[in-house]
């Protein structure tokens, strides 16, 4: 089976892109999936992340750098389709890179990661269209938004969720948020997601958890049962 492509991507920066993609790939890995993490951003924070894990490690992430790639990296990672479950690739912003435009035609999914906050909320409308324009050509490609870095308990929070329900028809967004929390922030120096720190950080576990379960079901990944 070819693997499913999840493009996780943002017109801005400061969105939880490579957030979301580390913890999915760390997720992944979890449950037996061969997974590849794409690090497609020149910043490379996806590789450094990776980079801080133990030797060792059981659950040790591959992650490979194609920002250098631009407009040819997804016939890059078509090379690579046939011996993963999962390949997730992490974006550049794409007011910034060509990259995301690219990968959304031989995508399956385009994860779209926005902040509930009005500055956010409006950036991301190119990039939803973007990937609207490119179901044209991929009709296979399927959009979801997932809130990142959610603050709950402040007032505006609850309006802003509101709006990206209901931001466009073609890109639903997922029930699951990842809220602001410290574990995600600290699992960047072990190398890992937030399951590294086991019970200490379980309602992140959770999130990152049902955000996995929900992505599989929109993909029609079957089930693999947990290491």
């Amino acid at each position: 089976m070819a693997a499913k492509i999840i493009v996780v991507t943002n017109q801005k920066g400061g969105a939880g892109k490579t957030n979301t993609a580390v913890h999915l790939a760390g997720t992944a890995i979890r449950r037996k999936y061969k997974t590849l993490l794409i690090d497609a951003d020149r910043q490379g924070t996806a590789t450094k992340w990776v980079s801080q894990a133990e030797e060792g490690a059981p659950y040790k992430i591959r992650v490979m750098g194609l920002a250098h790639a631009e407009a040819k990296i997804a016939n890059e990672v078509k090379q690579y389709v046939e011996d993963y479950d999962l390949i997730i690739v992490d974006c550049p912003p794409a007011v910034e890179s060509q990259i995301p435009q690219v990968m959304l035609m031989i995508a399956d999914l385009a994860l779209v990661p926005i902040v509930p906050a009005p500055g956010d909320l409006w950036a991301s409308t190119d990039l939803l269209e973007l990937a609207e324009r490119a179901q044209v050509i991929n009709p296979d490609l399927q959009i979801r938004i997932v809130g990142s870095n959610v603050r709950p308990n402040l007032a505006m929070t609850k309006w802003a969720i509101e709006t990206l329900e209901n931001m466009r028809p073609s890109a639903p967004k997922l029930k699951t948020n990842l809220n602001q929390r410290g574990a995600y922030v600290e699992s960047m120096l072990t190398g890992d997601s937030v399951h590294y720190f086991k019970s200490a950080a379980k309602p992140a576990i959770q999130e990152i958890e049902s955000l996995f379960d929900e992505i599989a079901a929109v993909l029609n990944i079957p089930k693999v049962k947990k290491q």
